[in-house]
């Protein structure tokens, strides 16, 4: 019998990576999903698929689904997993808690702990979140939590589309890495190839932070404003183009002054991220990259913390600068976080927005 993964989030990155690794590694991918529909096709059908950039299909398989309303059958799942994730963005992340708790009173009952999750959510601080959710749900054992592995990630895959068809498949490239808090890991992790522990992560996870989520929210917004579709259209605009390529050079310039990368090994990652953002068939909508601009006009996300990092190395932060302000401006009726930007704007102004919400000081002025 196959030792099982449970996956939380059966979205791009659920099937485009971590069932992925998961099944490479010789485990049965057990799925958590709120969608009826793709539960239902997960399980009648035990595979999904990933169409890489270069036209190649895989298969992924053995999986199983859950749905989030079977609390029974997920304690159960979570008492017998070898390791479990989470891609359900970082916004809902704390509903993941409450399916976790009977599991993991469950695996201490069976003396089954440590446990590890990987947290696959783009964010610096995940661990916090589950962590501060999981204590409210296991208040009467605190100890748990200390044999508990919460572990983030650096999602590195660009998986770009959800395809059609029963089951449904996903676009993704093929990069193949997966940076991890070495850390945050408690007892041993199965062996899965591709999962790389490194420490500080906090490095790591900056540098793509800025580098390729910070450059993609540049294209985006930037292109938004000029009513270009994609980050390839975009990217087709002379003025983007220049804008992103300073970026790039002055980010690579930053990182390496504020910290101890090694030199070479930094313009090989860097080099990867600005190629992979300009690869013809990850042509990703400016739509869903522009989506929740609050969440990433945060003060320690991809553009402020970018546009803090360029000023205190004394690089150049005008693309930046160019990118925020057009942040600020987007708008997208359907997005909650892009209509209550809006309003702020609308109420307070864009200085207020910068300081308040950015929490920009007077001496970092935007």
């Amino acid at each position: 019998m196959r030792a099982i993964a449970l996956q939380f989030g059966a979205g791009r990155i659920g099937r485009g990576l971590f069932a992925q690794l998961f099944t490479r590694a010789g485990l049965e991918v057990v799925f958590v999903e709120a969608r009826p529909e793709l539960v239902q096709s997960l399980q009648q059908h035990h595979t999904c698929w990933i169409e890489w950039v270069d036209g190649a299909r895989e298969i992924i398989a053995p999986v199983r689904a859950l749905h989030t309303d079977q609390r029974d059958a997920i304690a159960e799942a979570c008492a017998q997993a070898a390791i479990a994730a989470t891609a359900v963005g970082v916004n809902a992340l704390t509903t993941v808690a409450p399916l976790l708790a009977e599991g993991l009173r469950q695996r201490a009952a069976q003396h089954r702990l440590p446990f590890n999750i990987l947290l696959g959510e783009n964010d610096l601080h995940t661990d916090r979140i589950l962590a501060k959710a999981l204590e409210a749900e296991l208040s009467d054992r605190p100890d748990l939590l200390k044999a508990v592995g919460l572990i983030r990630c650096m999602v590195g895959r660009q998986v770009v589309a959800e395809l059609p068809g029963d089951p449904p498949g996903v676009r993704a490239d093929r990069y193949d890495h997966l940076l991890i808090d070495a850390d945050a890991i408690r007892g041993e992790l199965p062996p899965i190839e591709g999962v790389l522990p490194v420490r500080p992560f906090e490095i790591y996870f900056l540098r793509k932070l800025y580098v390729h989520n910070g450059l993609h929210a540049l294209i985006t917004y930037l292109g938004a404003q000029k009513g270009y579709a994609t980050i390839q259209q975009a990217l087709g605009d002379a003025t983007i183009r220049a804008l992103f390529e300073r970026a790039a050079h002055a980010l690579e310039r930053a990182l390496l002054k504020a910290f101890p990368l090694e030199p070479e090994e930094h313009h090989r990652a860097v080099a990867d991220m600005v190629a992979r953002i300009q690869h013809p068939h990850l042509d990703d909508p400016i739509a869903r990259v522009a989506r929740e601009p609050l969440r990433k006009l945060r003060p320690d996300d991809r553009l402020i913390g970018a546009y803090r990092l360029l000023q205190a190395q004394g690089e150049d932060s005008e693309p930046f600068r160019q990118a925020i302000h057009t942040a600020l401006h987007y708008y997208d009726p359907n997005d909650p976080e892009s209509v209550q930007l809006r309003e702020w704007v609308r109420q307070y102004g864009t200085a207020w927005v910068l300081r308040e919400w950015c929490q920009l000081r007077e001496d970092e002025a935007c």
